[in-house]
């Protein structure tokens, strides 16, 4: 489906209007958010949880590890397994960068594979491990119901009545999309693919215990090299990088936006040592974690 440029403006309009302050935006409904950014922002480590993003009036750099991929105003973003990503911001000239993140909910679109599969029967085969995120192409069928969800985010009582029953038709297209089979093999857990992005899952929420690769390997039915391959065709690091990773990103959270001290937050993620997580903190993010609290006021 082709892309009515009308209707483009028609969403940078209302982007615009929902997000009125410089960066995060917070929205009636939990975990969407928008975003605006009116200056080139260099490349920052994040992780990405399962969403899909759509960005406007500029572009966002995706780096994972020594590969770049650029989404705007052609394509948008989907990341239906937890991925670590360096990301960077270029608004386009004058004007702030304006996006939408949605979360993905794996059993709306379990659903919505069955009821799609009820009339037009998608074998899913045998989905081999690739990058954790794609594109597909920004379209009128995703604009539109996209601009009919940031005119319902504005009040909470339509965010609440409309808001889900939108992004289920959002799911919709992206399935119907040509990657769509990434994100409904992740959500049924019937491939490769999907058994990586469900140990990513497991690592997101046991970060702060021992996790031992071998039991990951076990869990996914897999030799540990096989495992070690798989893992790193989704998220370009191995399993040990990727650990660290999120505990370095979830400490930072806990310091700029909870307000832990140094030594806590170390202990939260499950680092014994203050010193070294210290160390290995200024490694991976360029600065301090005294600095990251410092530079977050």
């Amino acid at each position: 489906m082709s892309q009515n440029r009308n209707l483009l403006n028609e969403l940078k309009e209302a982007l615009d209007d929902g997000a009125v302050r410089e960066g995060l935006n917070e929205t009636f409904l939990e975990e969407v958010t928008l975003f605006r950014v009116a200056e080139h922002k260099p490349k920052v480590p994040l992780i990405y949880e399962q969403c899909f993003c759509i960005a406007v009036d500029g572009h966002k750099k995706c780096h994972l590890s020594d590969v770049t991929y650029t989404y705007g105003e052609d394509e948008f973003l989907v990341v239906p397994a937890i991925v670590p990503l360096d990301i960077e911001v270029v608004p386009a000239g004058d004007r702030p960068l304006l996006s939408i993140t949605v979360p993905l909910d794996f059993k709306v679109i379990q659903d919505l594979v069955e009821s799609i599969n009820s009339y037009d029967k998608h074998t899913l085969g045998k989905v081999p491990s690739s990058p954790g995120i794609y594109f597909e192409p920004l379209a009128d069928n995703v604009i539109d119901p996209a601009i009919r969800l940031l005119k319902a985010l504005k009040s909470r009582k339509e965010a609440n009545i409309f808001g889900y029953q939108i992004i289920r038709e959002i799911y919709y297209h992206i399935l119907m999309g040509k990657h769509g089979h990434l994100l409904a093999s992740a959500a049924f857990g019937e491939s490769d693919y999907a058994l990586i992005a469900k140990s990513l899952r497991f690592i997101h929420d046991n970060y702060s215990s021992g996790i031992e690769i071998d039991g990951l390997a076990e869990g996914a039915n897999m030799s540990v090299r096989s495992f070690y391959n798989h893992f790193k065709a989704v998220t370009s690091l191995t399993p040990v990088q990727y650990l660290k990773r999120i505990r370095l990103e979830k400490a930072r959270q806990f310091m700029v936006v909870q307000g832990e001290q140094v030594s806590s937050a170390a202990h939260l993620v499950g680092y014994e040592s203050p010193s070294q997580f210290s160390r290995e903190f200024k490694r991976h993010f360029g600065f301090t974690p005294r600095e990251a609290v410092r530079n977050s006021r």
